[in-house]
């Protein structure tokens, strides 16, 4: 799992939500619940609360900010104290809301530079910093807490600082990526690095008193972890990293580190509980061949360390990824036989490894690919025995895999026993993900196993699937255990995409109008094509459906409150509801496109959040020569480094060169061709040719998305005029993305980075590559696979499989394009995606009324 998304699965069960909108009524702090002096101010702001004090002097945007940490069990205090402290010196403060969000923000897979922090406090010059660190530390030095690792502890600690902003300030980076700024001495925005490391700006002053306790701390810091020598680190969460490292007789091992009071899991356990108990786990089978060796447990400075030996290999996770055979095109019967071989040879080995396990007493607790080390002589080793447990005993633990566990499962040896399951069946098809929250889908899942990977040998099925009938969840749709077949795949049906779209519509809410992915929740996000109300109503219109007039009075409700930081791009912010509203004919559209006009532009020459898609914006509104000079000026930064090296449509310069083949058509100016031609050309320094397809090397993988990857270059390369798309080889490349779009597997379901991106293009590119016709039809077929049932429509599910989505860049707005555009093949139906203008009715058969109100519609 992305960690990024860990805060979003806490407050509910169905959408990613922030985290402030989790029920944590019956854990609040009572300082929360109290009226406050009439010379304090309280506001809340996500999931703090903010306290300022009405007199005194103002604050200033940035400088030295103390932080204090705690754990569940003292916050409550350590709030109470800090309040104290801040009211006799009257200074401005925040603390987290509840015990739950405490919690939460301190757990395994939290944020590891924020993590920890509980209380923060805003002195206004040195002196008042001093003056707070000195008051601060009489009450709460040397109380237990997390250490925070952005910052520098002062003396014992639980109270740390750092240099950064006091005002949420932004600034962008090339890319167009906002990230939270400071100003330098000249006044200009620049990031406000949040790293898990102690750094301050070259050019703020230290005070003399932080200066004298930095180099009292390197000369601490300057002890050897025991002896051993780190060589580098292999993972990092926020309980701890894992190193590799020299031990003191030269042998290579593994460093587990905890930090003590971080990386808490649900029932309060930190990472040093779970150390202690890997070390003691691997003590007791430290004998299998197939356990790393324990070789010592040790603390330094105030973390714990766990040295045990190193396996060198390969994670299962990394060899399935780098060798299933359906991330290519059409592979042939051998090597489906070869890997199945291979696969199956390691799957039984782990099967023995936990049924000795098992023989011992011992259940590992946290069973997944990830977890299964295959070792250069072929054999397997298991690792991660933070949450192992005795055989058969009640299983406690609340971490684990997702897609790997069953929670309903309280044995721990059945729960291993799934985990198992779920890792034979993960290794032919990676969406065991899908079981959780879909169980209906196994049976479809183990159909296409079997199918496309025929040497599977029955015996090995039959197990997996005894396996996964442990789950009460999966028991009834497992294959034996149903009496009726598993239906065909067909599409999603779009009636009941749009219903499910409707259904999960709020407008009582101000932050957002349909659930998406978490980047919906950024500044300005519910305004852009990608993550807000634009784009699921483009997908509306574009199916034939109404918007309906409550989904459009919220749109301009939106817009209108809209501050002035907002972010003007086209799928990120103020230009995609400009646009949509514009082809609505409604006349706040034209005022957006005046403001965004009078705006300072944004720093990114792209698509998504730049320059690229208020041009396309202008030219649609008939703003010509405005659009040209902006086009001009993302044309004078082709070769720039570091600026949209993120190969594709929407990070990459293939969006751009859709603009400049666009602007050639206007204009009918030949440099705008080549500078089109040059565009494509700059992506595809990121081409790579495998079995006859093109994909993307970013990001550390080969991609053939459409936001980022083979799909998405392609389709700048149909774009071209004839002479540049012939001298650029236009025909080789669709081709190669086309094959490289037509795999079977794919974990994602969305149009951006997911196989309803893949069908969109595929549609387009049938007319240059016969069977991708063919080759759409599929992938509509296996896009019900990523479908859910909700509330009596269907949802398709969101990246990362956690929640659902109804976005255009990740759920089912985008599905419904895709749907579309395969009936309608070269539609323009995504905005920048083509050289003629997005979504518009074709002509007066569907032409459909916009304003219709869609509440309460039937169900499909």
């Amino acid at each position: 799992m992305d960690p990024k998304y860990g805060t979003y699965i806490v407050a509910d069960a169905h959408w990613y939500e922030p985290l402030e909108r989790c029920n944590d009524a019956t854990s609040r702090f009572s300082l929360t619940e109290r009226e406050l002096p009439v010379d304090w101010n309280r506001n809340q702001h996500g999931v703090w609360e903010v306290y300022t004090p009405v007199r005194g002097p103002r604050l200033p945007e940035q400088g030295w900010k103390i932080h204090i940490s705690a754990t569940p069990d003292t916050a409550e205090e350590t709030i109470e104290q800090t309040w104290t402290v801040c009211r006799q010196l009257n200074l401005a403060w925040k603390f987290l809301r509840s015990r739950r969000v405490t919690t939460v923000l301190n757990s395994k897979y939290a944020h590891r530079a924020a993590s920890g922090k509980v209380v923060t406090v805003y002195p206004r010059d040195t002196d008042e910093l001093h003056t707070a660190l000195t008051a601060l530390e009489a009450v709460l030095g040397g109380r237990p807490g997390p250490y925070v690792l952005s910052d520098h502890r002062w003396n014992k600690g639980p109270v740390s600082v750092r240099y950064g902003a006091f005002a949420l300030m932004w600034c962008e980076l090339p890319d167009g990526t906002r990230v939270p700024a400071l100003r330098d001495p000249q006044g200009t925005a620049v990031p406000d690095r949040r790293r898990p490391a102690f750094t301050v700006p070259e050019w703020a002053d230290t005070p003399d008193f932080i200066a004298a306790s930095l180099a009292a701390a390197a000369e601490d810091a300057a002890a050897t972890l025991n002896g051993y020598t780190v060589l580098k680190a292999l993972h990092f969460s926020n309980g701890g990293g894992v190193y590799l490292a020299k031990a003191p007789d030269g042998t290579d091992v593994v460093l587990k580190e905890a930090r003590p009071h971080a990386g808490l899991d649900a029932g309060g356990a930190d990472a040093v509980d779970r150390l202690r108990n890997e070390w003691s786990a691997l003590e007791a089978v430290s004998h299998m061949p197939f356990v790393p060796r324990p070789v010592e447990y040790f603390t330094a400075w105030e973390h714990h360390y766990l040295a045990m030996e190193y396996v060198e290999g390969e994670s299962l996770s990394a060899w399935v990824s780098r060798n299933y055979p359906l991330t290519r095109h059409a592979p042939d019967e051998r090597a489906r036989a070869e890997y199945t071989a291979q696969a199956v040879d390691r799957l039984e080995q782990v099967e023995a490894a936990v049924e000795a396990l098992h023989t011992a007493g011992l259940a590992l607790g946290d069973l997944h690919l990830s977890n299964v080390l295959i070792r250069n002589d072929g054999t397997v080793a298991l690792v991660d025995f933070e949450i192992a447990a005795a055989v058969d005993t009640e299983r406690t633990a609340v971490l684990g895999a997702p897609g790997f566990i069953d929670p309903s499962l309280t044995n721990t040896s059945a729960s291993d026993l799934y985990s198992l399951g779920c890792c034979q069946l993960a290794a032919f098809i990676p969406l065991t993900s899908l079981l959780r929250r879909t169980p209906t889908v196994v049976g479809a899942l183990i159909e296409m196993v079997t199918t496309a990977f025929p040497a599977l040998p029955d015996a090995y099925v039959e197990r997996m699937v005894d396996r996964l009938a442990l789950s009460p969840g999966v028991r009834p749709h497992l294959p034996g255990h149903r009496a009726d077949a598993v239906p065909a795949l067909v599409p999603p049906r779009a009636d009941a995409l749009l219903y499910g779209i409707d259904r999960a519509a709020d407008t009582t809410r101000t932050d957002r109008l349909f659930p998406g992915d978490i980047a919906g929740h950024r500044d300005g996000a519910a305004l852009g094509l990608a993550y807000g109300a634009p784009g699921v109503l483009l997908a509306r219109l574009s199916s034939g459906a109404p918007a309906g007039s409550e989904h459009l009075a919220w749109l301009e409700q939106a817009a209108r409150r809209a501050p002035a930081h907002a972010p003007l791009g086209l799928y990120d912010g103020l230009a995609g509801t400009a646009w949509l509203l514009h082809r609505l004919g409604s006349p706040l559209g034209e005022e957006l496109v005046e403001r965004i006009q009078s705006s300072q532009p944004p720093s990114s020459p792209g698509l998504f959040s730049g320059l690229t898609g208020i041009a396309h914006l202008l030219l649609d509104v008939g703003l010509d020569e405005e659009a040209l000079k902006s086009a001009a000026a993302v044309r004078e930064r082709i070769g720039d480094e570091g600026v949209l090296d993120r190969p594709g449509l929407m990070y990459g310069w293939s969006g751009p060169a859709v603009l400049f083949a666009r602007c050639a058509r206007l204009t009918a100016d030949e440099e705008w061709a080549e500078a089109a031609a040059t565009a494509v050309r700059a992506d595809l320094r990121y081409g790579r040719q495998m079995d006859g397809t093109l994909q993307m090397s970013s990001s550390q993988r080969l991609l053939p998305y459409l936001a980022e990857g083979s799909a998405g270059v392609a389709l700048a390369a149909m774009a071209l005029p004839d002479a540049q798309a012939a001298e650029i080889g236009a025909g080789d490349i669709v081709a190669g993305a086309a094959r490289a779009a037509a795999v079977e597997a794919m974990v994602q379901g969305g149009l951006f980075n997911g196989r309803a991106g893949l069908a969109y293009f595929l549609s387009h590119a049938a007319a240059h590559v016969p069977q991708a016709r063919s080759w759409t039809e599929r992938q509509l077929r296996l896009l019900s696979l990523h479908v859910a049932d909700h509330d009596g429509g269907q949802v398709l599910y969101g990246d990362q499989l956690l929640r659902l989505s109804t976005d255009l860049a990740t759920g089912s707005a985008g599905a419904l394009l895709a749907m579309e555009a395969a009936k309608t093949s070269g539609a323009c139906l995504l905005p920048g995606a083509h050289p003629c203008q997005g979504w518009a009715p074709a002509g007066a058969a569907r032409r459909i009324p916009l304003t219709d109100t869609v509440e309460g519609g039937d169900r499909p």
